[in-house]
């Protein structure tokens, strides 16, 4: 049995009533949770993996691109994992209501940490791909913990690159200042979630802004994110304005 059929073995298979469900709470709530998601063992190894990462980073913030950046780490065959994949396919279907496309992800692993850690809390924004998951490896228990804030499900899909682009640049460039004095002062007007390490939380990234709150310097926040669909990846304006 090679190493993706044997984390197939372990990860837990969604059944379609099960999924239905799931939907239905991303729909209502904005996200939903997967309780357990994780083996104690398939944890226990993405745990080591960041606890060398932070080590080697000198305890600063340290991130980590695509599959291969995680090799390992257990990260890399959970994107390979069938199960795993058809959360994705199925939501996509459920939410679009025509076929999914192959599943690719865009992945990151991030490990909060360190002086620098403010750099990269409360950047709020919406992603540029459909569903997004966020696997807590390492979670502070003291202290802030680095909670997820959510604005769930305030656009559609857009029809073109152009109107994403605009919904992108009002969050990024003009909302900035406003949302984080609105997380200072009313906390209680976003939804937020408070992550368990081997849970998986899954929520529509490209219809809600989001952002994570900090966690105190001393402490380690590592979270793996698995992005699935760009709805305008095959955009000539958005080709043009990347190169």
């Amino acid at each position: 049995m090679d190493a993706t059929s044997a984390l197939d073995e372990t990860t837990p298979e969604i059944s379609d009533a099960y999924l239905q469900l799931l939907f239905s709470a991303m729909e209502r709530d904005g996200y939903c949770c997967i309780p357990d998601f994780l083996a104690p063992s398939s944890l226990m190894t993405m745990q080591q993996f960041v606890a060398s990462s932070v080590r080697d980073s000198r305890n600063e913030y340290v991130a980590f691109k695509g599959s291969e950046a995680v090799k390992g780490s257990g990260l890399d065959q959970l994107a390979k994992s069938t199960r795993f994949q058809s959360i994705f396919s199925r939501l996509y279907v459920a939410s679009r209501n025509k076929p999914a496309p192959a599943v690719e992800f865009y992945q990151l692993l991030r490990c909060l940490t360190g002086n620098g850690m403010m750099q990269h809390s409360l950047n709020f924004h919406y992603d540029s791909y459909l569903v997004t998951a966020l696997l807590p490896i390492v979670i502070p228990t003291v202290g802030l913990a680095g909670d997820l804030l959510l604005l769930p499900n305030t656009r559609p899909v857009r029809e073109t690159y152009a109107g994403n682009l605009v919904d992108k640049i009002m969050v990024d460039k003009i909302r900035q200042r406003s949302l984080r004095t609105r997380a200072a002062k009313d906390p209680s007007s976003f939804t937020r979630i408070k992550m368990v390490p081997g849970n998986l939380y899954l929520f529509w990234g490209y219809r809600s802004i989001h952002a994570n709150e900090p966690c105190d310097p001393g402490t380690v926040r590592a979270t793996a994110l698995y992005h699935y669909f760009d709805p305008h990846a095959h955009s000539r304006l958005k080709a043009q304005l990347r190169h």
